[in-house]
C-alpha cells in the first residue's frame, strides 16, 4: 500500500493496486532504534515492524528527501547539513534491476546506461526459463552459447548466488548467463570512420558466435462441437482442416490442417488451416517476415470451451 499526501491539491491518495513497485529505505528519525537490538540478529521483517525500514512507492518519493548513504547524513563537523527524511540502504539500490546489471555503469554516460538497460539488456539473451521445451511462448529468443561475463556487479552476484546444500536440503542454484564476450578493436583510418559498421570474423560466426534461435508461436481457436451456438448456421461453423487456399501455400499441411513437425515454412505459407462448412477460407497465414522450421504442434481447449491449436516455429541465425 502507498499513501501520498498532496498538499497543493489538499488530497490524500491511497494506492492499493497489486504489483505496485515499492523499494526499501531507512527512516532517519528511527535510526537510533538500531542500538537497542544491535547485539542480536533481526530479520528484514523485524526492521519493517520497528519502523527502521520503510517501503516507499514512486508517488511517496516526491515528498522524501533521501540521502545516498549514512555518511551523507552528517556534515564535516558531525552536524547534519541537510534535513534528510530517508536514507538508501546501499547506493546500488538507486538503480533498477536492468541498470544494476551493467558493469562499470558509474564510469559511463547516463544515456548510454539507460539505452543499455532498456534496449541492449533485452537483446543480451541466454536461457530465460528452465523448461523451454514444454513452453509455448508467443515470442522468445534463446542464445546457443551464453558465456560467463568477465565482470559482475553486486546485483548480478546476488541473483546468481548458489545456495549450499546443508540442513535446508536446498540444492545449489545453477548459474545462468546471458550474452557473450567478444574482443572488439576500434580502427580509425585517416581520422575518418564509417558510422555503425562492423567487420566480423567469419570463423567465429561459423563456430557459433552470436548464434541464437527465434521462436514464435501462432495460435488459433475454434468453437467446440458440444459448446457451439445452436443458433449459428451449419455453414458458418469453422473447423481445422486442409483447404486449397488462395491466400497462401498449403504444401506443408496435413489433412488435419496442421504442418508436420520439422516442416520448413517460408513466407506466404499457411501455418494453420481453417475452413468453414460453406467453403470459406479462414486459414492463418505466416507473416511475410517470418520463416523457419515447425518445432511443436499443440492441441488443447481453454476454459471457455473452445478448442485451440498452437504451432511453434523456430528460426536459427546469427542476429
Amino acid at each position: 500500500m502507498e499513501i501520498k499526501r498532496d498538499q497543493s491539491q489538499h488530497e490524500v491518495r491511497i494506492y492499493s493496486d497489486a504489483g505496485r513497485i515499492l523499494r526499501p529505505l531507512l527512516v532517519v528519525s528511527n535510526l537510533l532504534k538500531i542500538k537497542r537490538f544491535k547485539s542480536e540478529r533481526y530479520s528484514f521483517l523485524t526492521l519493517l515492524e520497528e519502523g527502521v525500514v520503510e517501503l516507499i512507492g514512486p508517488e511517496e518519493e516526491e515528498d522524501c528527501c533521501t540521502a545516498w548513504g549514512v555518511q551523507y547524513l552528517f556534515g564535516k563537523e558531525g552536524k547534519r547539513s541537510v534535513k534528510y527524511t530517508h536514507c538508501e540502504l546501499d547506493m546500488s539500490f538507486l538503480l533498477g534491476l536492468s541498470c544494476s546489471l551493467v558493469p562499470f555503469a558509474n564510469h559511463d554516460h547516463a544515456r548510454r546506461v539507460l539505452y543499455q538497460s532498456q534496449k541492449h539488456s533485452s537483446q543480451a539473451i541466454g536461457f530465460s526459463t528452465l523448461n523451454p521445451n514444454i513452453r509455448v511462448d508467443t515470442l522468445s529468443h534463446r542464445l546457443h552459447y551464453p558465456q560467463r561475463p568477465l565482470f559482475q556487479t553486486m546485483t548480478s552476484d546476488c541473483l546468481g548466488k548458489p545456495t549450499p546444500l546443508g540442513q535446508s536440503k536446498i540444492h545449489p542454484k545453477p548459474e545462468f548467463y546471458n550474452g557473450q564476450n567478444a574482443i572488439v578493436a576500434v580502427n580509425v583510418h585517416l581520422g575518418y570512420n564509417q558510422e555503425d559498421s562492423l567487420v566480423m570474423n567469419r570463423a567465429s560466426l561459423q563456430r557459433g558466435m552470436f548464434r541464437s534461435e527465434h521462436i514464435r508461436s501462432y495460435k488459433s481457436e475454434i468453437d467446440n462441437k458440444d459448446s457451439s451456438d445452436k443458433r449459428r448456421k451449419p455453414e458458418d461453423i469453422i473447423n481445422f482442416g486442409k483447404l486449397q487456399s488462395k491466400i497462401g501455400r498449403v504444401d506443408s499441411l496435413d489433412d488435419d490442417g496442421f504442418p508436420y513437425v520439422g516442416a520448413n515454412l517460408q513466407s506466404g505459407d499457411i501455418i494453420i488451416g481453417r475452413c468453414a462448412e460453406s467453403g470459406a477460407d479462414n486459414s492463418v497465414k505466416l507473416k511475410h517476415t517470418e520463416r523457419g522450421y515447425v518445432q511443436k504442434v499443440l492441441l488443447s481447449s481453454n476454459d471457455e470451451g473452445k478448442n485451440f491449436a498452437a504451432v511453434s516455429l523456430r528460426q536459427v541465425g546469427n542476429w
